[in-house]
Parts: structure tokens; C-alpha cells; sequence
């Protein structure tokens, strides 16, 4: 228990400043993500277990040519907790990475990150997989490819036929889970999430990223 109160980072603090009582703050936090530093995240409690869940916006990830019109958009949807959400207009080039310090989230807890976005009139992404990273500092935890286009090629008698593909959420987002890692709280730990696409030398479009959430793994 000394070692969870040690975590609570600045913006559980505030929160319990709100709701003074710490059992209706939890409450809150659990039904509602809370959206922190200057919007660039959300926050919130599980609901069964308490435990934390960050998601990470598409502005507090680094994007490939993310600042450059002629590829990436920025716009709002009204569907999305975060006031920005990045649109993809094209690329060959597809890579996207987020970082968060185990320092952050629950002690002794195995997480798992998870990709959420959209697909609007996708363009080769139901006919090259992409490749899912989770690194520790520099050490590979894991890699898998996937299908971010849930109508891929069902017809095809490959090896890729039978590789993950995203589900829907009952926000309306779609999400595909990254990889897992361990957060023991002991130590700070950075966890780096990739997703990548850059072999192929296709171009790939309709793609909208809200971001990466991270939650504890049931």
C-alpha cells in the first residue's frame, strides 16, 4: 500500500483535491477519463481493480511526418476525448511511437497498450500487415505483425491469413493490443510502443490515430 501512495503522480493528486473523498473520486475517475497535461492525456481508475489507465493522445506520440500537411491532418471529431485526432491523407512511410515511464502506473501489474483509431475508405492496409513493437529501454519485449483493416483478404492461404486484427470498442474506436509488459513499480522502466509499415513501398491512407492506452491486462 506504501508503494501505491508513492506513485500517485500530480494529476491523481488534483483529483483528490476535487473530490475530497477519496472513494467518490475513484468512483468518478473509473466512469469518466480525466483529461491531463494540457490535453495531451487522459486518465482514469479501472473500475473493478482501481487501477491506473493512461491513454496518450495522437499529439503526445512522435508520428512520421506528422507535421506535414501534405501527409497528416489535424482535426476534431466529436466522438473523441481528445480535442485533436491525426488523419492520415497519405504515406509510404507509416511509423508511429509512444513512450510512458512505469513510474506512472500501477505497482506489480502486468499491462498491456493498445492502438485506438479509425479507418475511413483505408486504402492497403486489408493487404500489408503491419508490425507491432514493445521495447524496454532498448530491449525488445515484443513484436508481432497484424492487420489494421478488420476486412483484410480472408481468401488468401498464407502465413498472414491468420494474424490478429483489431476489434471494435464500445466507443465507437477501433483497438488492437500492442504488446505486454511489467510494471513493478520498484523502479522507473520507460516502455516504448511501436507501429510500423515501412517496407512495403505502398501508399497507405484513411487511417485516424486518437492514440495509445495503456491498461492494466486482464
Amino acid at each position: 500500500m506504501a508503494a501505491e501512495m508513492k506513485t500517485k503522480t500530480e494529476e491523481e493528486k488534483n483529483m483528490i483535491e476535487v473530490f475530497p473523498n477519496e472513494c467518490i473520486a475513484n468512483l468518478t475517475l473509473s466512469n469518466n477519463p480525466v483529461i491531463i497535461d494540457n490535453g495531451k492525456k487522459s486518465f482514469q481508475l479501472e473500475k473493478q481493480s482501481g487501477k491506473k489507465i493512461y491513454m496518450l493522445s495522437a499529439r503526445d506520440l512522435s508520428i512520421a511526418w506528422g507535421d506535414t500537411p501534405t501527409y497528416w491532418n489535424w482535426i476534431t471529431l466529436p466522438e473523441s476525448r481528445f480535442q485533436e485526432v491525426a488523419r492520415l491523407n497519405y504515406v509510404w512511410w507509416f511509423e508511429i511511437y509512444g513512450k510512458i515511464n512505469t513510474h506512472v502506473l500501477s505497482s506489480n501489474t502486468q499491462y498491456a497498450a493498445f492502438l485506438v483509431f479509425k479507418l475511413i475508405d483505408p486504402r492497403d492496409f486489408d493487404v500489408i500487415p503491419v508490425e507491432l513493437t514493445v521495447d524496454k529501454f532498448e530491449d525488445r519485449i515484443s513484436t508481432k505483425q497484424v492487420w489494421l483493416d478488420p476486412n483484410f483478404d480472408k481468401e488468401r492461404d498464407d502465413e498472414l491469413l491468420g494474424l490478429e486484427s483489431p476489434k471494435l470498442r464500445s466507443d465507437g474506436w477501433l483497438e488492437i493490443e500492442i504488446g505486454e509488459f511489467f510494471s513493478s513499480g520498484i523502479q522507473d522502466e520507460v516502455i516504448q510502443m511501436g507501429v510500423v509499415e515501412i517496407k512495403a513501398g505502398r501508399i497507405k491512407c484513411g487511417f485516424i490515430l486518437e492514440g495509445i492506452e495503456i491498461k492494466p491486462k486482464n
